[in-house]
């Protein structure tokens, strides 16, 4: 968490995308140990246990977290370009970094599950 806070005062924004899309890397490795690859017929999404939108229920920082890395393992760039803009220029100064923090935790859960005798 220290790094990443170090990494947000100094570096650029485009160099911050590089991070996310280096921590959404290692969640798609994750998550692709636990499930297998996919086939060209899958599509990674988001859906909510009560049927509700997403918008709706989930907050957006987790949001963002979970739709990043569905973008990057639906090799989506665009998406996850999108989605990474949107919260760097939201007009709620606490976005971003609560996006960046919840990518990493998001990350390391995946890493968990994937990950044989981590228990916790």
């Amino acid at each position: 968490m220290a790094i990443l806070v170090s990494l947000a005062e100094t570096q650029t924004p485009s160099m911050m995308y590089g991070v996310a899309c280096g921590i959404a890397t290692v969640a798609k490795a994750a998550l692709t140990k636990l499930h297998g690859h996919p086939t060209y017929a899958c599509f990674w999404g988001i859906r909510t246990l009560d049927g509700s939108r997403p918008e709706d229920t989930v907050p957006p920082h987790h949001l963002f977290a979970a739709r990043f890395i569905a973008a990057n393992l639906n090799n989506d760039t665009g998406t996850a370009l999108a989605l990474y803009q949107a919260a760097y220029n939201a007009d709620d100064p606490d976005l971003w970094p609560a996006c960046m923090h919840t990518l990493l935790a998001a990350t390391g859960e995946a890493v968990l599950a994937a990950t044989s005798g981590a228990g916790r």
